[in-house]
């Protein structure tokens, strides 16, 4: 560590990166989005009340198994058809009496028009749900800011020694100013924190969330006005009915590893997630977690949409007890023990950036560097996730990361081969300033991408989410949750 005066911000401030260089070319390429034309004019932004959809072939039955496509007209403030695309939908069946869900696929004309295909997955009661979640004008100010404003979102340092304390301003680079800089060899990641006026850079103890800037001028907030951001389109498609089919059948594989999510990658039925990966369980008492967790150690390491893991598991088991580890709950770690059942569950956050109450530094750690401390150990699972702190940041910022995570899961695999290894996905719902399902979308996409051959098992909860009958949040409710756990146990504990 030493202190420093940072250079102006680019991505080239970045520590060297030559071992994925040319895998993140290929990210940035898959990634790309089609940007509006021209200037971010409100006056030609998709307006979602405006906007339409209907059934291009409506027919007078449907039975499950069968295929619907949607076609979505976008349309500006003044009504007018748009003649290029961009826009960022979420498309849903689903049915409030039968408590059912499934996502849909859309796809970009760039024309203006998007297609909506959905696989009909129950019987009975069917209606259609298609939201305007972003504009393309507003995406292209989401990508802009993006890159060119990682400071939107900052961090306080604490440093602390004999009795005295001093607060300032940290991040991953603070442009132009005068900083102590603090470097991860193993993770190859600088973070800085500008410099304290009286205390040495050896003395910063902790860290803790800062704050929001705003970024957005005038003409750019009313893109992103409450509106204007997922909202339900005008439509004149009404619910219809979907009748049974006796030779349709769900998923009957093990689940393991190997299998890849389809699309959809399952659907809900009485508030029941029905996987199409693999025949999922239904963990509906203590006694059966219990059963499926004794003698394993589960090691939970990512932000707090995991901790909600953790923290159904130690409600949910009457067995599972926490460990008072005398620190704050939030940021953590958290250990959970079952001692009729011997196993452990383990929480800890990763490293920065990250937002939440103070702690101290040497609390977080780097999920690679975690990883690289595990033993060849029989009976572990460790259960993973790491986008939602990292939306704010270029691309960049995120590829390394995970290039290290990744580096890690096959040095730990090759020492312990019988590791299940499980990577919880993004999950809908951001609703915090400076983030968007858009922001979570893009950083979902690299990590499947990226950790795609590995002998791992990616949880598709971004579907889970965005499916559901009630309202999406970053943190979802319990029943969700459950779900998310169950299919996660499934997994840890095939038929």
């Amino acid at each position: 560590m030493k202190a420093s005066k940072s250079a102006t911000f680019t991505t080239a401030s970045l520590p060297t990166m030559n071992p994925w260089d040319e895998e993140l070319l290929v990210l940035l390429k898959l990634t790309q989005w089609p940007l509006p034309p021209d200037n971010t004019i409100l006056e030609f932004s998709t307006h979602p009340k405006n906007s339409e959809y209907f059934l291009p072939h409506p027919r007078s039955s449907y039975i499950v198994g069968e295929n619907l496509e949607v076609l979505i007209i976008a349309k500006d403030h003044k009504g007018r058809a748009k003649s290029y695309g961009g826009d960022f939908f979420n498309a849903k069946l689903h049915s409030p009496s039968l408590k059912a869900g499934v996502s849909g696929t859309v796809t970009d004309n760039k024309n203006g028009s998007y297609t909506a295909s959905f696989i009909l997955q129950w019987p009975g009661e069917t209606m259609v749900s298609i939201k305007l979640m972003h504009s393309s004008e507003a995406i292209a100010i989401l990508n802009e800011k993006r890159n060119t404003r990682p400071d939107k979102v900052f961090f306080k340092g604490y440093f602390v020694k004999n009795g005295k304390i001093e607060v300032v301003e940290c991040n991953f680079d603070l442009p132009g100013q005068d900083v102590c800089e603090y470097y991860d060899t193993l993770n190859e990641e600088k973070w800085v924190c500008k410099r304290p006026k009286m205390l040495p850079y050896d003395s910063y103890r902790d860290h803790s969330s800062g704050g929001n800037r705003v970024i957005l001028n005038k003409k750019e907030q009313q893109l992103f006005s409450l509106s204007l951001i997922e909202q339900e389109l005008s439509s004149n498609v009404k619910p219809f009915n979907v009748l049974p089919r006796k030779d349709y059948v769900r998923a009957n594989n093990t689940c393991t590893s190997v299998l890849k999510n389809p699309n959809p990658s399952g659907f809900y039925y009485q508030d029941i997630w029905s996987s199409h990966v693999c025949s999922n369980q239904d963990f509906n008492t203590s006694i059966k977690v219990a059963k499926c967790l004794a003698k394993k150690m589960v090691y939970m390491f990512g932000d707090s949409t995991l901790r909600q893991w953790w923290e159904y598991l130690v409600k949910f088991v009457p067995t599972l007890k926490q460990i008072d580890l005398h620190v704050t709950h939030n940021p953590g770690p958290l250990l959970a023990t079952d001692s009729e059942n011997n196993y452990i569950v383990q929480w800890r956050s990763h490293q920065k950036p990250l937002r939440m109450k103070r702690t101290g530094i040497r609390e977080l750690q780097y999920i690679a560097t975690e990883l690289h401390r595990l033993g060849p150990r029989g009976n572990m699972v460790i259960v993973l996730t790491c986008w939602s702190h990292f939306l704010t940041y270029p691309i960049a910022f995120y590829v390394r990361r995970l290039w290290h995570i990744r580096e890690a899961i096959r040095q730990l695999l090759e020492r312990s081969p019988d590791t299940k290894i499980l990577i919880k996905s993004a999950n809908t719902g951001y609703r915090f300033d400076h983030g968007s399902d858009w922001l979570s979308y893009q950083l979902d996409t690299v990590m499947r991408t990226m950790l795609s051959e590995l002998p791992v098992t990616i949880l598709d909860v971004w579907q889970m989410t965005s499916c559901h009958r009630e309202p999406e949040n970053i943190h979802p409710i319990e029943i969700i949750i459950k779900n998310e756990v169950d299919l996660m146990l499934s997994f840890i504990c095939p038929q």
